[in-house]
């Protein structure tokens, strides 16, 4: 049972017919290879002298060339090529010359001898060259190039006589050639036939389940699921691939099926993951407004007291400037309600809280502002983000120091990155704390009810930026100040739109 398989096999029927026809293709080039190896030889046989003696020409060629351009010119490179043609003509030449009783034999070894007299001449030639002896190298030159010619000629002569002596073998040579060429077509023929004749015998065979098996795989790419399974007798690969294809249809319609029940499913959870994000995009957002929102009531009430003790004790011209900077600055904190404001909103504000700071502490506090006015009209920052850091530096950065302190605002901007550093020069901060500073809030965090203006600042420029791992940096050593570094890439989009 498992032979009449293998014979019924389309790998079993197509091994044989390779194996016949390799054998034959096989024998037939062997006879064919055999006839063209015995053709080479004796090619090669008579043109072998031909091609040592234009090797010998053309190597001598090489060698007056350069000869003329070094006794015209005196050059190291015509010398060193000269010495290296030399050389390698010496070596080309035959060790061993033996006498034959053969004239075209006796001509070879008399060119032999010729050449190393030439060799002889070109070495004393460039001896005396090199010793200044221009009569001596000039009529050297000109015997030289006498014996070139007739070298010349003599390896022309050989070369003609070995030509006409081939002559009469040129007749079998094409006879053979032919036989080679008749020998090729025929085998080409008979392989074309032989191919051409397995061919016929085994398309129908396959032919015919293959259309059978196209016609059901049109129905099913447009949907029909439901027709009988197909039913044929072919070669054993055939009839695998048929039942394969029932079995494809089959599983293909029950997948479809699944996936029916499934898609309902699917559709109720990717619903369900659009409200989490929903409410996820709503909480940051809440999240925002009540960061936001909150204002540190020791600055108000601080300020406030100081603005009565100064109407008290100072005349109204100076109460004035005090309560007109703290208009201004509660009007700017009423007002901007936006997540991001033109960096001039936020430097005006600045401008007014540092005019009330000047008044509160006159004589231990310098501020300072370090920033491009060209920049202000050109870029946006989070709302809120330089006062509340300065005013933690007042408040924290001083405690328990003597002497000024200096609080140092600067913005500069290096493509793409918009830099603002708020600086000061008090007790530093803790590098516990500053890690805890630098952790983004998660939306499941909890606030606390007392958030610092500085955290506030820190977790809103995470949220806007969440890609961005540098975006705030705290540098500070303990007892030398702390530097705070908000770093906004203006090529990048805040990922929560206004």
């Amino acid at each position: 049972m498992s032979s009449l398989r293998l014979s019924n096999s389309l790998r079993a029927k197509l091994l044989y017919y390779f194996i016949f026809s390799m054998s034959f293709t096989v024998i037939s080039f062997g006879f064919i290879l055999t006839l063209s190896l015995s053709l080479q030889e004796i090619a090669d046989q008579r043109f072998e002298d031909e091609q040592f003696l234009h090797v010998l020409q053309v190597q001598l060629d090489e060698i007056q060339e350069p000869i003329e351009s070094y006794l015209s010119v005196f050059s190291s490179s015509s010398l060193a090529q000269l010495l290296y043609a030399s050389e390698t003509l010496k070596d080309t030449l035959p060790v061993k010359r033996l006498i034959i009783d053969d004239e075209s034999e006796l001509l070879k070894r008399e060119i032999y001898f010729l050449i190393d007299s030439y060799l002889l001449q070109v070495n004393q030639v460039i001896e005396m060259k090199r010793g200044r002896n221009v009569l001596g190298y000039t009529q050297g030159f000109e015997e030289l190039s006498i014996l070139y010619n007739y070298i010349t000629d003599r390896i022309n002569e050989v070369s003609l006589k070995g030509f006409r002596s081939q002559l009469g073998e040129y007749r079998n040579f094409l006879e053979l050639f032919r036989k080679i060429q008749m020998y090729s077509l025929i085998l080409i023929v008979l392989i074309m036939a032989f191919s051409f004749s397995v061919l016929l015998k085994n398309v129908n065979t396959i032919s015919f389940p293959i259309h059978q098996l196209s016609l059901m795989a049109g129905k099913i790419s447009s949907g029909d699921f439901v027709m009988a399974d197909i039913q044929f007798d072919s070669v054993n690969e055939i009839n695998h691939v048929a039942s394969a294809f029932n079995d494809m249809k089959n599983s293909i319609s029950h997948y479809i099926n699944e996936l029916k029940k499934q898609k309902d499913i699917e559709q109720q959870i990717m619903t369900e993951r659009v409200r989490n994000l929903k409410m996820e995009q709503l909480l940051k957002r809440m999240e925002l407004y009540t960061m936001q929102a909150q204002m540190n009531p020791h600055f108000l009430f601080n300020t406030i007291n100081t603005g009565v003790q100064l109407a008290i004790v100072e005349e109204a011209e100076k109460t004035a400037d005090f309560m007109e900077n703290l208009a201004a600055l509660f009007r700017y904190n009423i007002r901007e309600k936006k997540f991001f404001v033109p960096l001039r909103h936020e430097y005006e504000g600045l401008i007014s809280y540092f005019n009330i700071l000047k008044i509160r502490f006159p004589n231990s506090l310098n501020l300072q502002l370090n920033i491009d006015e060209e920049l202000l009209d050109h870029f946006s920052c989070p709302a809120m983000s330089l006062q509340p850091i300065v005013e933690n530096s007042v408040l924290h950065a001083f405690k328990d120091k003597e002497g000024i302190g200096t609080v140092t605002v600067s913005i500069e901007y290096n493509f793409p990155i918009l830099r603002i550093s708020v600086k000061d020069d008090g007790i530093g901060i803790p590098e516990k704390t500053v890690k805890a500073l630098l952790t983004p809030h998660t939306h499941d965090y909890q606030l606390s009810s007392k958030v610092m203006g500085l955290e506030n600042v820190i977790q809103r420029c995470y949220f806007f930026y969440p890609e961005e791992e540098n975006v705030v940096e705290i540098h500070s050593v303990s007892g030398r100040g702390t530097d705070i570094i908000i770093n906004i890439n203006t090529e990048v989009e805040p990922c929560i739109q206004l």
